[in-house]
């Protein structure tokens, strides 16, 4: 399968589960589309790759490691987008959806916002497309909204040519 086709899939269900605030459930149609486009794009050439630049670093909230969070560059002006999700030591590494796979993103000025949301579950039990009954979730923002809204971060950084490194120490207060 095309290295493009993985990376646009990662990106859609990176979207999909980090993109939706109040999200009930993770229904399977959500997941069959990120599956199409798979499919969709997994005849696209290695041609048409941007040149990028490593971006990476480390995310702590209130002193700890944070993962499983969504670390999202928006350009201001010139840039690609960039996204990534932190590991479990809180590292990331950047890529875009035309870039290769933590290749980083093109230089210029950019807005960083961080996202993460917990899974709560309701209780309620319902039935999948396959017939089996699973148990119904909620999410609920795991930072502060100052961290998670492009209006009010505070963190804007400027990716140059050749390798950055970028480190967000997170507080609860979101200061």
């Amino acid at each position: 399968m095309a290295l493009e086709g993985r990376v646009v899939a990662r990106f859609m269900l990176f979207i999909f589960l980090t993109e939706v605030p109040n999200m009930k459930v993770i229904h399977l149609s959500g997941l069959m589309f990120v599956v199409f486009a798979l499919v969709l794009t997994g005849g696209c050439s290695g041609s048409g790759k941007i040149k990028t630049n490593i971006v990476e670093g480390t995310v702590t909230y209130e002193g700890q490691p944070l993962a499983g969070a969504s670390v999202n560059f928006s350009p201001e002006g010139t840039g690609d987008a960039a996204f990534a999700t932190t590991d479990a030591d809180g590292k990331y590494k950047l890529q875009t959806l035309r870039g290769e796979v933590d290749a980083g993103t093109t230089a210029g000025d950019y807005v960083v916002t961080i996202s993460k949301y917990d899974e709560i579950p309701t209780g309620k039990k319902y039935k999948g497309d396959d017939g089996e009954m699973y148990d119904e979730t909620t999410s609920k923002p795991a930072l502060p909204e100052t961290y998670m809204n492009r209006a009010k971060t505070p963190f804007k950084k400027t990716v140059v040519q050749g390798k950055n490194t970028f480190d967000f120490a997170l507080k609860k207060d979101g200061n």
